[in-house]
Formats: structure tokens, C-alpha cells, sequence
């Protein structure tokens, strides 16, 4: 009995091992996830086995993501939004590379790019950026003309559902290689008969330049220039010139246009200009000094009103009027609108009337007046317009 005991313990051991084998012979042959038992004679416990893929399976098993990971869709991000290029010349341009990344899983397209003003380009470094990749926009300032601070913004779009549109931001301060102050002589009213000045510097960086000429484009005004002296703008050696602009006393009654030439040994700035604008008065203002046209079309008529105003209340009246303007093809014509009693009156109210010329270009001109009070001057109201044809 003791030996059959034995024998029969003996075949249950070797029975538990055999189904054992048999079982990861087929868990093999099985790619999924699968649960193998093994069953220990003194244990009822089960271990959960990890599954390995077989080399001759078509299953994709999928890589392992590497970096961070990335968002749903296309995803653009910016290492920075804002760029201050800091103090600048206005004589050469300026740039800077906003960079991005792609951190989406789809592929990122740019829309349109525009900047604030024409000073300013951009451009992205190529259309369409696949997940994780980097890319730039490309921005150019172009400060010539420009001083001061000056800021600027770039509006990037993409179809970042998210963030559709980026506001990108530059900002500077620009150092002019030439300056005039002011940027325009406005004497404003001036009376007949009595001159009036007004002085202004001329500023040049850089060591060895310095204003050569100073002249005026126009009559009944005058420039010269005075003291020159070296001063320091922004850590460099430059000069300033000191100059007087005047306007004459046998000036024209009305709006006066004239211009400021500037001439110095500067090769990156040798002319430089400012406007000089004077109302010149007599007895009667003219109310508006300067008649804007605006935009003409070819063929449409026109119509703009003037007011002669007596200043002291004085009766006055018009005694001849003429148009100043060899613009081809242009009609104009005045007509007073109220009354004239034979006494006079202190407001006098005319219409200009035309018809736009078939010639498309900028026309100017000029009204000139007499009046009873303005004997010994006529007064001179300048226009003009741009002719554009015909929708």
C-alpha cells in the first residue's frame, strides 16, 4: 500500500507539470492579452503574465511617444510675442525672427500675415509646419522718415482653432541721422504788412557733418543759418545748427505753402525738407484758408462754399475774383450766395462750382480775390484735389 501511496503522488506531480508546459506552448501561439495559470501543488495562486509580441505577427504595435506630448490639432506657440529693437538710425532697416513651434498633432498652416504699416514687413518662414516642428516669421522695420518711439504690430493667422489670429509686437526708438525742429514752421496768422520769424536747429550725427545750405522753395520767405556747436545725442558726437525763417512784409494776403531745403555733407541724408505754412491777414479772413477739393471724378460736378469774414465788422464788397490754374480740361466758376446791398456786407458767402476734368492726376490752383477793404492786395485761396475717373 506505502509503494502504491508513492507512485500515485508521483504521477499527479508529473501530470500538473505536463499541463503546465502545454499551457505556455499555446499562450505562445496567442498575441493577446492573455492569462496564464500556473498551479503549484501546494498553491492555488495565479500570476498574471506580460505578453510578447511574435516577430511574425502584422500587428502595429505603436512607438512610444518621445518629448512631451503633443495637443489635438494644429498648435502654434511662440517663444515670445515682443521684440523692442531699442535705440536705432533711421538710415538702415531692422530685423527680427519671432520662432514657434508646431505643438499640436496636425499640420499647422499659416493664413495671412500683415503688419500695422507699410514700414514694416513680414513674412513666415515657409506655409505648412508638421507636429514638433519649428518655424519663424521673418519682420523688417524700416525706419527712414520716422523718429521717435515707434511701435508696430504683425497680426499672424493659421488655423490654430484655438488661436486663429497672433498679435505680434516691435517697438524702437529712432534716432534721426538728419533732424529739423520743428518738423514744420506753422506761423499760423500773421498780419499784413508786419514780418514775422521763427528759429529752429538743424541736428546731424556723426562726427565731421554739418549743414552746408539752407535755402527756401517760394517767395515772400527766407531762411539763413546762425550758430553751429557740437553736442552729444545718445552717447555720439553731432552738431546743431541754429537757423531763423521769416516771412516777408510785402507777403500776399491768404494761405502761404512754401518749403525749407536743407542741404548737408551727411552722404546718408544730404537733403533734407520742412513745410512752412502762414495765413496771412489783412481786413477779411477767409474761412477755410485752404479750399480742399478732395476727390473729383472725371465728368461729375463739384460743388465747395468759401466765407469772407470782415474782422473789424466793416461792409465790404467783392469787386473781382479770378481762377489760377492751368489743370486741363477744368471748369470752375463763383457765385455769390447771398445778397450783396449796395452798402456791402461784413460776411460774404461764395460757391465754387466745376465739373471734374477728364485728365486723372492731382490738380492744384489757386482763387484770387479783391475786395473793396483789400485795395492795395488780392487774396489768394489755394485748392486742390485728386481727379480720379469714374467708377
Amino acid at each position: 500500500m506505502r509503494i502504491f501511496d508513492t507512485n500515485r503522488r508521483t504521477l499527479s506531480t508529473i501530470s500538473v507539470c505536463t499541463l503546465a508546459c502545454l499551457s505556455l506552448v499555446f499562450a505562445g501561439c496567442d498575441n493577446s492579452n492573455a492569462t496564464i495559470e500556473v498551479v503549484d501543488a501546494s498553491s492555488t495562486e495565479t500570476v498574471q503574465a506580460t505578453p510578447v509580441a511574435d516577430e511574425h505577427s502584422t500587428e502595429v504595435v505603436p512607438a512610444a511617444p518621445v518629448g512631451p506630448d503633443l495637443v489635438d490639432g494644429p498648435r502654434i506657440v511662440f517663444d515670445q510675442a515682443f521684440h523692442d529693437f531699442g535705440v536705432i538710425s533711421d538710415t538702415l532697416p531692422v530685423s527680427f525672427d519671432f520662432v514657434f513651434r508646431n505643438e499640436g498633432n496636425e499640420v499647422l498652416k499659416m493664413g495671412t500675415v500683415r503688419a500695422s504699416c507699410g514700414c514694416t514687413a513680414a513674412a513666415p518662414s515657409k506655409d505648412e509646419y508638421m507636429p514638433g516642428e519649428e518655424g519663424s516669421i521673418h519682420v523688417t522695420f524700416k525706419p527712414k522718415g520716422r523718429t521717435g518711439h515707434q511701435a508696430k504690430s504683425i497680426r499672424v493667422e493659421t488655423n490654430d482653432q484655438t488661436s486663429r489670429i497672433t498679435n505680434l509686437r516691435i517697438s524702437s526708438d529712432v534716432l534721426s541721422a538728419v533732424a529739423i525742429d520743428p518738423k514744420v514752421f506753422r506761423f499760423e496768422q500773421v498780419e499784413a504788412g508786419n514780418p514775422k520769424t521763427i528759429k529752429g536747429s538743424i541736428r546731424i550725427r556723426g562726427e565731421g557733418y554739418e549743414v552746408t545750405d539752407v535755402n527756401v522753395i517760394g517767395d515772400y520767405v527766407s531762411a539763413k543759418m546762425l550758430e553751429t556747436k557740437t553736442i552729444d545725442v545718445a552717447g555720439s558726437a553731432a552738431t546743431s545748427t541754429e537757423i531763423e525763417v521769416t516771412i516777408h512784409d510785402n507777403a500776399p494776403l491768404g494761405w502761404m505753402d512754401s518749403k525749407l531745403l536743407v542741404r548737408t555733407s551727411n552722404p546718408d541724408r544730404p537733403n533734407i525738407e520742412a513745410p512752412i505754412w502762414a495765413e496771412v491777414l489783412g481786413p477779411i479772413q477767409i474761412q477755410p484758408a485752404k479750399l480742399p477739393l478732395g476727390v473729383v471724378r472725371d465728368g461729375v460736378p463739384f460743388r465747395r462754399e468759401l466765407r469772407l469774414v470782415s474782422r473789424a465788422g466793416e461792409l465790404f464788397k467783392l469787386t473781382d475774383w479770378k481762377i489760377d490754374c492751368d489743370y486741363e480740361g477744368l471748369e470752375m466758376n463763383l457765385e455769390v450766395a447771398n445778397e450783396m446791398p449796395e452798402e456791402g456786407v461784413a460776411i460774404l458767402r461764395l460757391i465754387v462750382t466745376g465739373t471734374g476734368p477728364a485728365k486723372i492726376g492731382k490738380l492744384e490752383g489757386k482763387i484770387v480775390l479783391s475786395t473793396s477793404l483789400d485795395k492795395d492786395r488780392d487774396i489768394n485761396v489755394p485748392f486742390h484735389c485728386i481727379v480720379r475717373a469714374v467708377k
